[in-house]
């Protein structure tokens, strides 16, 4: 770990529990942080106290992706039986119920640039959805599970991670896939858009890759002990990654040198780390403990 007290290092500044299950999905609006449970539940909790909000939604199936939609209004949910639920979060009632996936649904974003909306599954079926749910394409990329979607910060492409060890750059415009990239031996599962343009990707194998908007590989080195299932980009100039190994790890975007590590001994998780999202001042993870910990950097002005 750097010693360098000059860097925001990060601590635990709640912990949230409530889920009997292990928890796969995390998403976020202004007030509040939302989680989807192998306990069949979706709930969401206040951000600034950690208390579950009068909102759960009791799922037919685990629900494995979830993504509060550009407007804040709606929560789409992806389930493990490939149907996805929109929910309007004002009223707490459901809106749509979309059965177009066959395989579990593991990634759903949205574009607000395009007005798209889009899901992906176990059997590496890209759909393409436009703002209010209609489905305008479904491609089929046969690289097994997609576990992941990122949409670039202007919208004009979107980046998946394959079970087939290769990450797709997809343009949103006539989705043609511009590059095939092949990054992990067993398995790309985790993807991140730098500020810089550069790509950062993680798999199976533990390690991290980074790669230049062209494609050409700029640095690779063993980041974890086990599958990485999340990188996550801050605003202070580092990324995060997130691990089956228990531990959560932040680097530096310039330099992929490791700034902090946070384990048990850091109050940290117990089991597999399966997901990330930013806050105001720092980010969530949550895990197979059943626990959302959220992690606050110091107070800059704090001397």
């Amino acid at each position: 770990m750097n010693k360098n007290k000059q860097l925001a290092l990060y601590s635990k500044h709640l912990q949230i529990t409530g889920h009997q299950g292990p928890i796969y999905a995390l998403s976020q609006d202004d007030q509040y942080i939302y989680s989807a449970s192998a306990d069949k539940f979706v709930a969401r909790w206040h951000k600034s106290t950690g208390q579950q909000d009068h909102f759960a939604i009791r799922c037919t199936h685990s629900p494995f992706s979830l993504c509060v939609l550009a407007d804040q209004e709606h929560l789409a949910i992806g389930l493990s039986d490939g149907s996805i639920h929109l929910i309007d979060l004002a009223a707490k009632v459901e809106l749509k119920f979309l059965k177009a996936h066959e395989a579990a649904v593991f990634a759903i974003a949205t574009n607000p640039v395009a007005e798209q909306h889009y899901s992906a599954d176990a059997e590496g079926n890209l759909l393409v959805w436009d703002f209010q749910w209609n489905l305008l394409l479904n491609l089929p990329f046969s690289c097994g599970k997609i576990r992941q979607i990122v949409v670039a910060p202007d919208g004009s492409f979107l980046l998946l991670a394959g079970a087939d060890g290769y990450f797709r750059k997809i343009d949103t415009t006539f989705f043609n896939e511009t590059q095939q990239i092949f990054a992990h031996h067993e398995g790309c599962t985790a993807l991140c858009v730098l500020p810089s343009g550069q790509i950062l990707s993680a798999g199976k194998d533990a390690y991290i890759r980074r790669w230049s908007e062209s494609g050409q590989k700029l640095n690779a080195f063993p980041a974890h002990l086990g599958t990485i299932y999340q990188l996550l980009c801050l605003a202070d100039g580092n990324y995060v990654s997130a691990s089956r190994d228990k531990t959560v790890k932040i680097w530096s975007q310039s330099n992929d040198q490791i700034q902090q590590k946070l384990d048990l001994q850091m109050a940290g998780h117990r089991h597999s780390i399966n997901a990330l999202i930013a806050l105001e001042n720092g980010f969530a993870s949550a895990g197979d403990d059943k626990r959302i910990l959220l992690w606050h950097a110091p107070n800059p002005k704090t001397p």
